[in-house]
C-alpha cells in the first residue's frame, strides 16, 4: 500500500493541479509522506504481529514517493502548457493582483488548512483506535467470561448421577463461595457463583443420596426460609454440626445454661476436631453473636471435610 497510496495521491494532485508547475510534485510528495507517517504512528502499515525487513519498507516508500511526485507532475499537452505560459508568465494576469491570491495571505491560510486537516485526521484515527481497542477488550472479556462460566457443572440429576458424593459436595461449595477446592482442600480455582445451583446440588444429595450433611447445609442456606426444620432433621439423623446448631439455638431463645450443657455433652461424645473447634468457638464467642451469624446463610468448608 505504500506504493499504491503514492500513485493514488499523485493522480488526485494531477487532476486538480493539471501539472502546470513543479510545486505540485512537491505537494504530492509531502502529502504521501504525511500519509506514511500517520500510518506508522497508528499501526496501520502492517497487520498485527507481522514484520517486514527495513530495506523492503524503504523500497516501497521510495516507489510510493516517486509515484506521487511523477504522477502529480505528468507532462501536459503543449497547447495547454503554452496557454498557461502566456497567461501567467509572459504577462501577469489580473488575478495575480487580487488580495486572495497574494502569497502573504495564501501561505498562512494553506498552513492553517493543513494543520486543521491533520488535526481532524488525527482525531479520526485516534477515535478509530479507541473504538478498535474497546471492541477488542470487550470481545476478550466476553471470551474470558464464557470460558469462566464453562467451568460450572451441569446441575441436572442426570449429570449429578455421574459424580461422586464428595465431588458433588465440593462443587456445591464452589457455587456458594466462588472457589472450587481440590480434593485435599488446600488449593482453589475460581468458580462461577450461584446460590440456586448450590442449593440444587445439596437438595439432590439430600433427597437422592440421603446425604445428611447436605441436608444440614441446605438448612443453613435457607435458615431464614424455615431452614431450621431441615437442620433439626439432620440433627435427628446424627449429623454433628446439626446437633451443635440445635444445641446453640437454646441460647438464642433465652436458655444459655441448657445450650452450654448440651454443647459440653457433644464435646465429650465426638472425636471430630473441626466439630470440637466449632463447639469451643460457640462457647467462647457467646450466643448473641452466634445467633446473629445464624441468620446469615453460610457454607463453611469444614462441613465438607
Amino acid at each position: 500500500m505504500l506504493a499504491l497510496s503514492g500513485a493514488a495521491i499523485g493522480i488526485v494532485v494531477r487532476f486538480y493541479g493539471r501539472g502546470y508547475q513543479l510545486s505540485f510534485a512537491a505537494m504530492a510528495l509531502l502529502a504521501h509522506l504525511a500519509v506514511v507517517v500517520a500510518a506508522f504512528m497508528f499501526g496501520l502499515s502492517l497487520g498485527e504481529g507481522q514484520s517486514v525487513r527495513a530495506f523492503i519498507l524503504v523500497g516501497l516508500y521510495g516507489a510510493g514517493a516517486w509515484s506521487a511526485a511523477y504522477v502529480g507532475r505528468l507532462t501536459i499537452p503543449f497547447e495547454q502548457h503554452r496557454a498557461f505560459y502566456v497567461l501567467t508568465e509572459e504577462a501577469a494576469h489580473n488575478s495575480s493582483r487580487r488580495l486572495r491570491n497574494r502569497w502573504f495571505l495564501t501561505t498562512p491560510l494553506a498552513l492553517a488548512g493543513c494543520c486543521l486537516t491533520l488535526t481532524v485526521s488525527l482525531f479520526a484515527l485516534t477515535g478509530f483506535e479507541i473504538f478498535r481497542a474497546t471492541q477488542s477488550h470487550h470481545e476478550s472479556q466476553m471470551a474470558e467470561r464464557e470460558a469462566f462460566e464453562a467451568r460450572a457443572i451441569d446441575v441436572t440429576s442426570a449429570h449429578l448421577d455421574t459424580l461422586s458424593t464428595d465431588e458433588a459436595m465440593r462443587h456445591a461449595f464452589a457455587f456458594f463461595a466462588g472457589q472450587l477446592p481440590n480434593k485435599s482442600g488446600k488449593r482453589y480455582t475460581r468458580y462461577p457463583k450461584s446460590d440456586y445451583k448450590a442449593k440444587r446440588v445439596l437438595s439432590y444429595l439430600s433427597e437422592e443420596r440421603g446425604k445428611v450433611r447436605a441436608k444440614f447445609i441446605l438448612g443453613r442456606l435457607t435458615y431464614n426460609e424455615n431452614g431450621l426444620s431441615l437442620i433439626q432433621q439432620a440433627a435427628d439423623e446424627g449429623d454433628i454440626y446439626a446437633k451443635i446448631h440445635v444445641a446453640s439455638e437454646f441460647g438464642c431463645y433465652g436458655e444459655p445454661d441448657k445450650a452450654i450443657q448440651l454443647l459440653n455433652m457433644l464435646a465429650k461424645t465426638t472425636n471430630d476436631k473441626s466439630a470440637l473447634d466449632e463447639i469451643y468457638s460457640v462457647l467462647s464467642v457467646g450466643f448473641e453473636q452466634i445467633c446473629a451469624e445464624y441468620r446469615i446463610p453460610d457454607f463453611a468448608q469444614m462441613y465438607i471435610r
